[in-house]
């Protein structure tokens, strides 16, 4: 058992500690004059976990790897498992409003007491965990945590991906891949093939595979790992039917060892019907044996994944999404489409990082019609209003303006009239912007 910390750590001081630390997705410690922070390697958390004594290497570990779509995959695939009678660890990242949400047990997020317990060994031997950073210092903890607590297995989202990430270092033997995109282009490169090569760095030499990927261009990579068995979507596992409803959508998903008809999925966007075929399948797979149909259906009907394609009505559509590459926001646009039609829209956007604002906006169709609101979230990697504006007139949209604050900037769009407003970009734009939506609509 993880020995109890002492008062003094308990509560804000833990997050004070770890906020001293390196943040690549806040841009915390870049070096001036915008200068990149350099890609991680693994000796950092592989020392980390040896001062832990190494809570891994006792502990089962599914790998969810991918560009888009990995923090849906990874809560349903959470509570598959956990549907069978399992105790199930889920570790995912970004959070959207406390960073506790990244490590969970079941429906129980990690305190600030037991964050403090998993780190306090960290914290009394600085020199494992100066150069660390605060992504590494978090999944050492979700390790810790969850080795502590006996979890049957752990459900791990990969961050920045690769195999300098974190998670690259759990010895996962089962990991699926929900797809590749285009997307940290200042660690993996401009083209998908680029991607595809430094995601496949975090599937260990051997490891049962699950490749959602589509496109077979892309698979080379991942099969170069020499994976002891490979589980591909569209022949291994897939999506028999889909039909969008009302609450979510319709659909008939099949495994190798199962069918599942006409199943409700309380998801509404066509791309989470992917990540649920790919949830589905590996958790057969982790199981040896499909799953009872009863349980398919309770945890598909109950799955929500807040900020991606999240409607709210108030009483004018919002749709709040955490999209912030151009196949997200290609899969956005063609998912308002589907529930839309082409409406008139005000899309407020915020970006973050080194990412292509006018190949963002021209995959979501931007254009003429639309009422583009530039706005910038609360990091300090926020893009630049004015670049994202530039990008918007450059595809021609008529209406274009700036702004400091993404709730004012949600409430004004949503409060217009017979208006779609949708909310992308960044997950920090989601998250600034949901609260203000959910209120508006009368929700907490």
């Amino acid at each position: 058992m993880v020995a109890p910390v002492e008062q003094s750590w308990r509560g804000a001081a833990v997050w004070r500690w770890l906020d001293g630390h390196i943040n690549r997705e806040m841009g915390v410690g870049a070096p001036p004059g915008g200068a990149v922070l350099p890609a991680p390697t693994r000796g950092t958390i592989e020392q980390l976990l040896h001062t832990l004594g190494h809570p891994e290497r006792g502990m089962p570990v599914v790998l969810v790897a991918g560009t888009n779509g990995k923090t849906t995959t990874a809560r349903i695939l959470a509570r598959l498992l956990d549907a069978t009678g399992l105790q199930v660890g889920c570790y995912t990242s970004p959070h959207l409003h406390r960073p506790h949400e990244r490590i969970a047990i079941g429906t129980a997020t990690i305190t600030d007491s037991e964050l403090a317990a998993a780190l306090l060994p960290l914290i009394d031997h600085a020199g494992s965990s100066s150069q660390a950073s605060w992504f590494e210092l978090m999944t050492a903890a979700a390790v810790a945590w969850f080795a502590d607590r006996e979890v049957d297995v752990a459900v791990v989202e990969t961050g920045l991906g690769g195999a300098g990430d974190a998670t690259a270092a759990l010895g996962a033997r089962l990991v699926a891949v929900t797809s590749v995109g285009v997307d940290h282009v200042e660690y993996f490169g401009p083209t998908r093939w680029d991607n595809a090569v430094a995601e496949a760095g975090a599937v260990p030499d051997g490891a049962t595979l699950v490749l959602a990927e589509v496109d077979p261009g892309m698979h080379p990579p991942f099969l170069a790992r020499r994976p002891g068995r490979v589980l591909l979507a569209g022949r291994d596992f897939g999506v028999a039917a889909d039909t969008a409803i009302a609450d979510g959508r319709t659909v008939s998903l099949f495994t190798p060892g199962a069918g599942y008809e006409a199943v409700h999925l309380g998801l509404p966007a066509p791309w989470q019907v992917a990540s649920a075929a790919v949830a589905l399948v590996t958790a057969e797979t982790w199981l040896g044996a499909p799953l009872s149909d009863r349980a398919v259906r309770e945890v598909l009907a109950g799955a929500r994944s807040p900020g991606r394609f999240e409607l709210v009505h108030t009483p004018n559509p919002v749709v709040v999404d955490g999209a912030h590459n151009p196949a997200a926001a290609a899969a956005l646009a063609d998912a308002l489409q589907e529930r839309f039609g082409r409406v008139a829209r005000h899309v407020v956007v915020g970006m973050t990082g080194a990412r292509d604002a006018l190949a963002f906006l021209d995959a979501l169709g931007v254009g003429p019609d639309d009422r583009v609101i530039c706005v910038e979230p609360r990091t300090p990697r926020a893009m630049r209003a004015g670049a994202i504006a530039d990008a918007a007139r450059a595809l021609g949209a008529d209406s274009v303006s700036e702004h400091d604050d993404v709730g004012r900037s949600v409430r004004a769009a949503a409060e217009a009239q017979d208006s779609l407003t949708v909310v992308t970009g960044s997950l920090y734009v989601a998250a600034e912007a949901l609260p203000v939506a959910r209120a508006l609509a009368g929700k907490t």
